[in-house]
């Protein structure tokens, strides 16, 4: 059961990744337009969880052997964090 919670965790990151590209992708576009600082932070905000994803892929995909215990916790934490990035995609592309 732990190895279904480790691909879960992996298919969340990558889907956390996809969702913190599409914030990215707007927030660039909101800075281009604007110049404001607020647009440049929201901006450095994407990059930030685009890097801890594509990090957290990386340690799940080399590590999933080592920390099967913790696998279900990673996925319901890496769940949630889908339900807010998908939150706030949502709320800055309406």
């Amino acid at each position: 059961m732990a190895d279904l919670f480790a691909m879960g965790g992996v298919i969340v990151g990558v889907v956390n990744a996809m969702l913190a590209t599409a914030l990215l992708a707007v927030y660039g576009t909101v800075y281009r337009k604007a110049k404001s600082a607020f647009a440049l932070a929201l901006f450095v905000f994407a990059v930030a969880f685009l890097l801890q994803n594509l990090l957290l892929i990386y340690a799940y995909g080399t590590m999933m052997d080592y920390m099967p215990a913790l696998s279900p916790y990673l996925f319901g934490i890496g769940a949630f964090e889908a339900c807010g990035l998908g939150a706030m995609v949502y709320t800055a592309t309406r």
